[in-house]
C-alpha cells in the first residue's frame, strides 16, 4: 500500500515528508537518522557531503534503507577542514548574496564539488537539494544551483525544498527564514521545470531546548500538525546523543527520542497524516515509501 494514496484514508488525509537534516555531520546524527529511516519515521535525509564521515555514512543508506529520499544539504557556512573554499560565516553570506558581492566562480565550484561528492558516494544524483542553514534559497546561490541541477540532470526528476511556512505558522523565525529567498527559489525552480516542496514546518529555537524538553516539542508538533497542509515537509535534526560543542546538541537528542517514540506516531494518527517521500509527492517518482503510520492502527 502506498501511503501517498492510502486505501483506507479519508478525504482529510494529508501526506507529509519527514526530512532529517545534517546526515553525516557526526556519528550520533548518522546513527539516529538511519534508525529512524528503518522505523519509517524519517522519509528523507539531507547529506552534508563535505563532512569527513560522508563516504562511510553513505553506505548505510543502501539496501534496506534505500526507501527514503537522499538529498544534498548544500553547505556554504561550515568549514569541516581549514581553508575550505566556498564557505562564509552565515551573516556575511547573507550580506554578500543580498548585495551580489560574492565570487560566482567560487560559489559555482562549491556547488559542483558537493554534487560530485554526492554522486561519487551514492552512484546517482540526489533526489532533492536543500541547504545547511537554508543557504540554497539565497540570491545568486539559487540561480547557480538551479542552473547546475538543470545542466547536470536534464532527464532526472529532482525537487528542491521550499522554506515557505504554512499560513497558520506565524512565528518570527519561520517567516524570517522564508524572507531570505523562498519566493525567488520557487520561481527559479519553476522556470527550469524543477519541482519545489509545498511548505516547511519544524522551525523553532533549537538552541533554547533542554535535553528533557519533550513537552515543548510536543506542543510545537501539535501546532504544526494543525497548520501543515498536504505536501508539508517536517524538518528535523535527530541524533542519538549530543556531540561535544554542538550548539543544538540537546535539541537533536530530544528530537530523536521523540520521533522514535509512541507519541509521535499517535500524533500522526490523530491528525490523519501519513509519511511518504518527496519524490512521490513532488515529482511522481515511484519510490517505495515508508507507509507510516500504518493505516487503521489505533
Amino acid at each position: 500500500m502506498n501511503p501517498a494514496q492510502p486505501a483506507t484514508a479519508g478525504p482529510r488525509t494529508r501526506r507529509w515528508v519527514s526530512c532529517a537534516d545534517d546526515f553525516a555531520i557526526d556519528a550520533g546524527t548518522t546513527d539516529a537518522i538511519v534508525d529512524l529511516i528503518g522505523k519509517g519515521r524519517v522519509t528523507a535525509t539531507s547529506a552534508l557531503v563535505d563532512a569527513p564521515l560522508w563516504p562511510a555514512a553513505a553506505r548505510q543508506l543502501a539496501g534496506g534503507h534505500a526507501t527514503a529520499d537522499v538529498g544534498l544539504h548544500l553547505n556554504l557556512t561550515q568549514a569541516f577542514a581549514p581553508g575550505t573554499a566556498g564557505t562564509w560565516p552565515l551573516l556575511e553570506l547573507i550580506w554578500r548574496c543580498g548585495t551580489g558581492r560574492i565570487p560566482r566562480a567560487t560559489l559555482q565550484a562549491a556547488i559542483a564539488r558537493q554534487l560530485d561528492a554526492f554522486e561519487s558516494a551514492m552512484g546517482r544524483p540526489p533526489d532533492y537539494v536543500d541547504g545547511h542553514q537554508h543557504v540554497h534559497q539565497f540570491g545568486v546561490v539559487r540561480d547557480l544551483l538551479i542552473h547546475a541541477l538543470r545542466q547536470r540532470y536534464p532527464a532526472t526528476r529532482i525537487w528542491v525544498r521550499s522554506t515557505r511556512p504554512p499560513a497558520g505558522v506565524r512565528d518570527r523565525k519561520s517567516r524570517g527564514i522564508a524572507l531570505l529567498g523562498d519566493r525567488g527559489l520557487r520561481a527559479r525552480a519553476a522556470g527550469a521545470g524543477i519541482a519545489s516542496s509545498a511548505y516547511l514546518v519544524g522551525v523553532y529555537d533549537f538552541r533554547a531546548v533542554d535535553s528533557a524538553d519533550r513537552a515543548a516539542y510536543r506542543e510545537h508538533l501539535a501546532r504544526w500538525f494543525d497548520a501543515g497542509p498536504d505536501g508539508s515537509v517536517l524538518m528535523c535534526h535527530p541524533a542519538t546523543l549530543a556531540a561535544p560543542g554542538d550548539p543544538i546538541g540537546a535539541a537533536r537528542a530530544m528530537e530523536y527520542a521523540y520521533l522514535g517514540g509512541a507519541e509521535f506516531g499517535a500524533g500522526l494518527r490523530r491528525s490523519d497524516i501519513v509519511l511518504t517521500t518527496g519524490s512521490a509527492l513532488f515529482t511522481g517518482v515511484a519510490r517505495q515509501p515508508s507507509n507510516f503510520p500504518p493505516q487503521g492502527r489505533q
